[in-house]
């Protein structure tokens, strides 16, 4: 039965009309994978020589790690919800089938833990594990230790899976994550003396790893609960229907032309789980400069990240909703283009939605007044160069963007889920760097006030020279028009 399954995946991936594109993408995607590796591998040769030559004052490597390991566990709970692309599988064809759901759901299942987010980590434990041998450490306690730590990591998979199923769960590790970040954040107590207890109680009691291997088990008996109880032909093809409300929006009138079509965004914003977690992820990043920013040795922020923070803080909107213009409309853009439609009142429509909500994230800025009146003044500006240029970088690279967005994906089993691609974050970069560069052009001419005058005024300038813009990236929508009707329609 698993050849069979394994057959049609290969028959749907040589299928694939983005063939050529994924094939760009995965080879970036393995570039990144032996990076990473080998950075594992490194720590794991010399991670525990490292620790030592440090003079920590805290135990031993084993206790240092276990003390730090909440840390890495958030790390790479943030990269696999980013970056882990789950699985999709057409299973509709197969419920006709006498094949039991039970084992349609065990081979999707297992066949989502074949990721490298789930072995690139032996690189690093099984040299280390090598290393705490040769050092006369005892051999049950560090076979033990390791692999409760590769439990940790297995079944920090499938919680990223049931983060995406069960709402409780993901409100849950927010709040876990969250309440020991925020005790580390104000100083109330050192919450790592107290959690390292978690992981090196099993080297000295290497009993506890059985509890380890119960959360794993755990994890994947709610897995394929979720996944079998949810895999009925009627709930994949039954539309759910909901009480219509009606919002007049009378306040965008004063767009003329353009209010209708900004009425059906903010629409599709407050009707649609999917739109509104990209917006709820938007206002999160406000929040960002108070997760990375920490003062140096002369108690001043680092102004490289602080440039980073006020990209965040002021481009969270313009990165979560903007990038998927025009997949949010993937649905009914075959419809929209036998309307009397001009592509450039569609782009100006969706260039005035990223304006509006760069706009209103402009509005951190407040929040960090009391941390540095520079970082206000950068984010206000970078607000200004995130609506004047990498508003139409969005739109540009939307054209060759052309992945629709399923916007009841939450609610589908086995569909792509993810808000984030590495698709989408190889696009991102040009809107990342060019502000950089930027504002070091004008700081090197005049310091930090040259460096935020800049941004703002080629910021402005964009603003002002919206017709040629447009009018450029119309040309490329008319020429990647049926390739994009293709691709929506193929979804």
């Amino acid at each position: 039965m698993n050849k069979l399954f394994v057959f049609l995946e290969k028959k749907r991936l040589l299928r694939n009309k983005n063939q050529d594109m994924n094939t760009v993408l995965t080879v970036f995607k393995w570039l990144a994978i032996v990076y990473f590796g080998l950075m594992f591998l490194l720590l794991g040769i010399g991670g525990y020589f490292s620790i030592e030559k440090a003079g920590l004052g805290m135990g031993s490597p084993i206790q240092v790690i276990s003390r730090f390991w909440m840390y890495y566990m958030v790390a790479e709970m943030m990269m696999r919800f980013m970056l882990q692309k789950l699985p999709t599988a057409s299973i509709k064809p197969l419920l006709v089938l006498p094949i039991p759901k039970l084992k349609i759901v065990k081979f999707y299942v297992s066949s989502s833990f074949v990721s490298a987010f789930n072995f690139v980590q032996l690189l690093f434990i099984i040299p280390f594990t090598i290393v705490c041998l040769s050092k006369g450490y005892s051999i049950i306690g560090v076979l033990a230790w390791v692999v409760a730590v590769y439990l940790c990591v297995c079944t920090m998979h499938f919680v990223n899976i049931l983060i995406e199923s069960y709402k409780s769960v993901f409100i849950a590790v927010i709040v876990v994550f969250g309440s020991l970040a925020a005790i580390q954040y104000f100083n109330l107590f050192d919450s790592t003396e107290y959690t390292q207890y978690l992981l090196y109680s099993v080297y000295e009691y290497p009993v506890l790893v059985l509890a380890y291997a119960l959360i794993l088990a755990a994890s994947i008996w709610l897995t394929i609960r979720y996944y079998v109880t949810n895999m009925y032909m009627d709930d994949l093809l039954k539309t759910k229907v909901e009480v219509g409300t009606t919002q007049e929006m009378k306040w965008l009138d004063g767009f003329g032309t353009y209010a209708s079509f900004l009425k059906n965004d903010l629409r599709l914003i407050m009707r649609n789980k999917r739109a509104r977690t990209t917006v709820l992820m938007s206002i999160l990043f406000m929040f960002y400069g108070f997760l990375v920013l920490t003062p140096g040795h002369n108690g001043e922020y680092p102004m490289f990240m602080m440039i980073f923070v006020a990209f965040f803080v002021s481009g969270g909107f313009l990165m979560m909703f903007g990038q998927y213009v025009p997949s949010w409309d993937s649905s009914y853009y075959p419809l929209m283009m036998t309307q009397n439609i001009t592509y450039k009142n569609y782009l100006k429509s969706k260039w005035l939605i990223i304006a509006l909500g760069t706009a209103i994230s402009m509005l951190g800025a407040v929040l960090y007044i009391n941390k540095s009146m520079e970082l206000v003044y950068l984010i206000l500006a970078m607000g200004m160069f995130n609506i004047g240029v990498n508003g139409y970088i969005v739109l540009w690279g939307g054209a060759y963007l052309k992945s629709p967005v399923d916007l009841t994906a939450n609610k589908n089993v086995f569909g792509d889920k993810n808000a984030f691609n590495l698709r989408v974050m190889l696009i991102s970069l040009p809107k990342l760097f060019l502000p950089v560069i930027f504002y070091y052009i004008g700081a090197a001419i005049c310091g930090f006030w040259g460096g935020v005058v800049t941004l703002a005024i080629v910021g402005i300038i964009g603003m002002f020279f919206q017709a040629p813009v447009f009018k450029f990236i119309e040309k490329i929508y008319k020429k990647e028009k049926y390739s994009t009707l293709d691709a929506f329609k193929s979804k």
